[in-house]
């Protein structure tokens, strides 16, 4: 006779294989477009012809400029948006 205990864990079992199926694609996919874009150019920036203001500063105090990338970032990032390094 097989058990409530045994029929659960045989169910668990299942669907954890069938979701680890499932989200094997999905992962290797992350991680080919990842190699691929590691390749690329970084994308253009809308504000690339813009006139910073004085010594690499944005002119929008509310949209402070990363110092390593100089993108703009919104004024409670910690971190920059396009290079990842501490503002």
């Amino acid at each position: 006779m097989v058990t409530p205990g045994e029929v659960y864990v045989l169910l668990v079992t299942a669907m954890a294989l069938v979701a680890l199926a499932v989200a094997i694609p999905v992962l290797l996919r992350i991680v080919v477009d990842g190699r691929a874009r590691l390749g690329e150019e970084p994308p253009a920036h809308p504000d690339e012809g813009a006139n910073p203001g004085a010594g690499g500063q944005s002119v929008d105090p509310d949209r402070p400029r990363c110092p390593h990338c100089g993108t703009e970032n919104d004024a409670d990032f910690v971190y920059c948006r396009e290079c990842l390094e501490q503002l």
